[in-house]
């Protein structure tokens, strides 16, 4: 069986951080000079002083997701709207997602769901306080410690970074194997949305581009998709690629 050994190792990891629950408090970051980092007429778009404390290196992430939410998602002249974040680890881009939304709708949930909260970083904090220090200014957004498949709250947006649709990068961050449901995790978040909703999906890579088109056909989905992101800012080593699903009935 691939990753019989890695699965043990990963069951194994995976009770005892979540048994023990272990990590440092009162996450912080330094912040950094940002002169001089190019915004591409972003600043004419959205208020951008949320970004203005920051590391140069997260400053650059929330401006790519910022430009990648302007381009591919609509706004929905609705002043009661929810978005679910799927799988949102540390979840330091919420800022983009905070400041593209707070843009156009006054009032807004803002819901980020991660299974493996409390994996630690190098400086022993887990995803769960790491978050808490990037989503400690905004009102109404949420970091939700759970499972996507026993979630049912439903959504106008749900924004979905990176699923894992092969079995090796899940494998390779530390999940059993038993969490691999790609399908049916699909399916069971399509659910969640409302009429007129919106999924929209960013993968690493043309393989899993690829997979996740032939999962969208193969749940009858249908699918826009935009191809490659432009990375103007060579935060990634790979490659992604964007799709979106829009609710019709």
């Amino acid at each position: 069986m691939a990753y019989f050994f890695d699965n043990l190792k990963n069951n194994f990891d995976f009770f005892i951080r979540n048994y023990l629950s272990f990590s440092r408090k009162n996450y912080f970051e330094k912040e950094e000079e940002l002169k001089n980092i190019k915004t591409f007429g972003l600043e004419d778009k959205f208020d951008l002083d949320l970004l203005c404390l920051s590391t140069k290196y997260n400053f650059k992430l929330n401006l790519y997701f910022l430009n990648v939410f302007d381009k591919f998602l609509s706004k929905k002249e609705n002043d009661n709207i929810s978005i679910l974040d799927i799988g949102s680890k540390n979840w330091e881009y919420a800022k983009s997602e905070y400041i593209f939304f707070n843009s156009f709708c006054n009032n807004f949930v803002l819901n980020g769901i991660e299974l493996d909260y409390n994996r630690l970083n190098y400086r022993f904090y887990n995803r769960f306080e790491v978050a808490k220090f990037y989503i400690k200014n905004f009102k109404n957004v949420n970091y939700i410690k759970g499972d996507l498949l026993k979630h049912n709250k439903k959504y106008d947006y749900i924004i979905w970074i990176l699923p894992f649709i092969t079995e090796y990068p899940l494998v390779k961050w530390g999940l059993p194997l038993r969490y691999f449901k790609p399908k049916e995790m699909l399916s069971y978040a399509y659910n969640l949305l409302n009429k007129n909703g919106e999924m929209f999906i960013i993968n690493q890579g043309v393989k899993e581009y690829i997979i996740q088109k032939e999962l969208f056909e193969c749940l009858n989905l249908k699918a826009e998709y935009f191809g490659e992101i432009e990375d103007k800012y060579n935060l990634f080593n790979n490659k992604r690629f964007c799709s979106k699903i829009i609710k019709i009935n």
